[in-house]
């Protein structure tokens, strides 16, 4: 049976009011956004599109609002079974990023949001990762939160039909990252795609600005830096929605389960 999903970077929300026109164009059965706003308002809007909240897990307070990542999907197609929320190791850059804004707002800790469904079709698990990892430091931190989850992986069923998604704040080397990945048997649906950010910084903090600057002119400006890998099933096709609502695109991928 096939399913669909869809990654997208909300911007602090200011792209779920672009959502209905993507939904309703590619009818994805997962979103799994990143940057978004946990309430209950937000949630119920984005359900009245025809999904239903499996969990979210808060990361950020920023302009009196509190963000993180959620994972929604078609009730019609699965059953909702359990989450975890996965604790993040910090570095340096992050640390300090971290007491500057606990003092000016408030921080939660950074997480990955692990929920696993059960097709009602055919009665075959789905494990999701959503993830966000730390836009600071270098790529060895994120390679350290990415090991943190597939630990949490390789603990799971071995033959059970895993997918790792959403914003990986990894735009360069990503052979080092492709590496990882096939370590723990996973593959990358979206190697077809060449960048998923123009590198827009609307809400960043001066130090975030700065950081995303000097990477995106050493990259001219297309970073890729959302992605969907996959084990346990058939990736079918994926590829990047050309929508402004967001400083990243969504990316939109088919699988079939086996």
């Amino acid at each position: 049976m096939d399913f669909s999903l869809l990654t997208y970077n909300t911007l602090f929300s200011d792209a779920v009011s672009g959502l209905q026109k993507i939904v309703s164009s590619q009818h994805p059965d997962f979103l799994c956004l990143q940057e978004v706003d946990t309430t209950e308002e937000t949630f119920e809007r984005i359900e009245k599109l025809g999904y239903k909240l499996a969990d979210y897990s808060n990361v950020i307070i920023q302009y009196g609002h509190i963000f993180g990542v959620a994972t929604f999907y078609n009730p019609d197609k699965f059953d909702f079974s359990e989450s975890k929320v996965i604790f993040l190791p910090k570095g340096m850059l992050d640390i300090f990023a971290y007491l500057v804004r606990v003092f000016k707002t408030g921080k939660k800790a950074r997480t990955i949001l692990r929920t696993e469904f059960l097709c009602k079709k055919n009665k075959k698990k789905l494990s999701i990762y959503n993830i966000h990892l730390t836009p600071y430091g270098t790529n060895s931190i994120r390679t350290k939160q990415l090991q943190t989850a597939l630990f949490d992986v390789s603990r799971q069923l071995q033959d059970e039909a895993t997918i790792l998604t959403g914003d990986f704040n990894y735009p360069y080397n990503r052979k080092k990252l492709e590496m990882l990945m096939s370590e723990y048997s996973f593959k990358e649906a979206t190697n077809s795609i060449l960048f998923t950010t123009l590198g827009a910084t609307p809400h960043y903090t001066f130090f975030g600005k700065l950081l995303i600057s000097i990477i995106s002119r050493i990259l001219k400006h297309k970073l890729k830096n959302d992605y969907i890998f996959y084990k346990n099933c058939i990736s079918i096709f994926a590829k990047k929605l050309d929508v402004p609502y967001s400083d990243h695109y969504p990316v939109f991928a088919v699988f079939k389960l086996k």
